[in-house]
């Protein structure tokens, strides 16, 4: 990975620009006083000396005693973990801090979750929340990106069904897949992500990582199961395209009330051949 792309994911982190390149100077050479690291890592000489302390503050450096002082770098395992420290530390800080707001969310909202990785982060996180079920709807890119986080699931017990026209790596037997190459369908088609959890809540939108789009999540039971019944629909016409038998997995996948709505269409439909033969009878 580029120097510049490992900056950037320092500054996610809390880094200034002139931080992370100091702390990654560090890691290229070891032990240097401050005119050196000035020199390998491109912070201003008026800078370093700030640079070094805010380090040092942070726990990413440390200085030995040396004269003049020269420096050594945290190693990066141990960095990441002081940092993850740090940031639970706050969490329960502010935690503490926001007990005395009792503000619930309205049941059945509609929320919007702006940018691709904060949709991930959101399905990532209802994921790890399914008890029983995952319903997908998505492209190989995001399957990728959530790979693991299904394992997980699956590791817990937690059933999983899938479709998509692109190629799906997820050792499940209720994969549906046309198996079209990413590149091929994008050409005709906008990346689309659904997400149905436990029949509860759902994530639903476009899924571009190159323009700040947004998504929806719900725990609305109407609109869970419009997007469900939706995946239903395309894993039906599957089954018939591909001549195989989707039967077990659109019962599993349907609400509870669609028993009972097949037996209200079984006699509607008896209710209407009768009055058919009725009236043929009479005309002739």
């Amino acid at each position: 990975m580029k120097d510049e792309k490992i900056e950037q994911k320092f500054k996610e982190l809390g880094f200034t620009s002139y931080e992370a390149k100091a702390y990654l100077a560090l890691l290229r050479q070891n032990p240097v006083t401050r005119y050196e690291l000035s020199k390998n890592s491109g912070v201003p000489r008026s800078a370093i000396y700030d640079i070094i302390r805010k380090l040092e503050n942070m726990g990413a450096v440390n200085a030995m005693y040396t004269k003049p002082e020269k420096y050594v770098p945290l190693p990066p395992d141990q960095l990441l973990e002081l940092l993850g420290r740090q940031f639970n530390e706050r969490i329960d800080d502010a935690k503490q801090s926001l007990k005395k707001f009792n503000t619930e969310i309205e049941p059945g909202h509609l929320w919007n979750i702006v940018g691709y990785k904060n949709m991930l982060l959101k399905a990532r996180e209802m994921i790890s929340r399914a008890e029983h079920s995952i319903y997908l709807s998505l492209w190989q890119r995001e399957c990728k990106m959530l790979k693991n986080d299904l394992l997980e699931a699956q590791k817990r017990g937690v059933e999983i069904i899938a479709f998509s026209f692109t190629p799906l790596d997820i050792a499940s037997e209720r994969i549906f897949s046309y198996g079209i190459p990413d590149e091929d369908l994008q050409k005709i088609w906008d990346r689309k992500i659904i997400v149905v959890v436990d029949k509860n809540e759902l994530l639903m939108g476009e899924a571009d990582d190159k323009y700040s789009k947004k998504t929806a999540w719900t725990d609305n039971k109407a609109i869970v199961d419009i997007a469900t019944n939706h995946m239903i629909l395309d894993i039906t016409l599957f089954g018939l395209r591909k001549q195989v038998d989707v039967g077990d997995t659109v019962t599993a996948m349907e609400s509870s009330g669609f028993e009972n709505l097949g037996k209200l269409l079984n006699s509607s439909e008896k209710e209407g051949f009768s009055f058919l033969k009725e009236e043929t009878n009479q005309i002739y």
